[in-house]
């Protein structure tokens, strides 16, 4: 499964909103509603499947799906993530 999706699961584990809701470029606090405690435990559930750490300086700059994905890419690209 790609990245993106992979990522989608995630998200929708924690986000209980219709389909059309979910795209790359919603803000995941404004447009889909994510608290801080949701966002951290996005975070915790993106660190063990892809199995890197993201440290809270890098967690600030995911504020939606499409930055998420773009992160995690990132670290796969340098052989930090799987």
């Amino acid at each position: 499964m790609s990245v993106e999706g992979r990522m989608m699961e995630i998200v929708r584990k924690h986000i209980k909103i219709p389909e059309d809701k979910f795209s790359n470029d919603a803000n995941l606090a404004n447009d889909l509603g994510v608290d801080s405690l949701t966002l951290f435990e996005i975070i915790l559930d993106m660190e063990k499947e892809f199995g890197c750490e993201i440290p809270e300086k890098d967690s600030n700059s995911i504020v939606s799906i499409g930055s998420a994905i773009a992160y995690i890419e990132a670290k796969i690209a340098e052989g930090i993530a799987k």
